[in-house]
């Protein structure tokens, strides 16, 4: 991301400038949501939606690639090039949540949060559960409800902005909360 005022390049995860004038500088983050309109016009009922008519023929390009790439997911040829070498702790492709906390990321693949987790990240007990009208997955600390920072990606997104990001395993023991 360029910030056209200073000409300064971000890395609009972690808040910092990675090349041009600030660079070494920090600003605030804060998560975004994934949602969808029924549940923003929920959430604000006087919300002005708007939304872009595209040409038929790049709706149907954009539905072809929707429903082709979505589960397996898809890599632009030379992209694999751009990228740090493959992080073999998870399938690339892998859909999960990211949670960041000040010096703790953890990526809760999809597979493994089902019906709901509650973890712990330095000493906070972040709950990650399927949000049921969106079907994006989301967390909240557990003893103040609000978000941490987070980010619904695939594992090779993820892990290459943080490459020392643990990746969730429920114990057996783990406790279980429902949705």
């Amino acid at each position: 991301m360029i910030d056209d005022e200073t000409r300064t390049y971000w890395d609009h995860i972690r808040g910092l400038a990675l090349y041009g004038p600030l660079r070494g500088a920090r600003m605030e983050t804060f998560p975004l949501e994934v949602t969808n309109v029924r549940a923003a016009l929920r959430t604000d009922p006087e919300l002005t939606l708007s939304r872009s008519n595209p040409k038929p023929s790049a709706r149907v390009l954009g539905l072809v690639a929707r429903n082709t790439f979505r589960r397996k997911g898809f890599l632009p040829p030379g992209f694999r090039q751009t990228m740090r070498p493959k992080d073999e702790r998870l399938p690339e492709m892998t859909h999960g949540l990211g949670v960041m906390g000040a010096e703790v990321q953890r990526f809760y693949p999809l597979d493994r949060i089902a019906g709901g987790v509650l973890d712990e990240i330095a000493g906070r007990a972040p709950r990650v559960e399927m949000d049921e009208e969106t079907q994006v997955p989301t967390a909240r600390w557990e003893d103040d409800g609000t978000r941490p920072m987070q980010v619904f990606s695939r594992w090779y997104g993820f892990v290459a902005t943080f490459p020392r990001t643990g990746v969730f395993a429920p114990a057996e023991s783990a406790p279980r909360v429902s949705v």
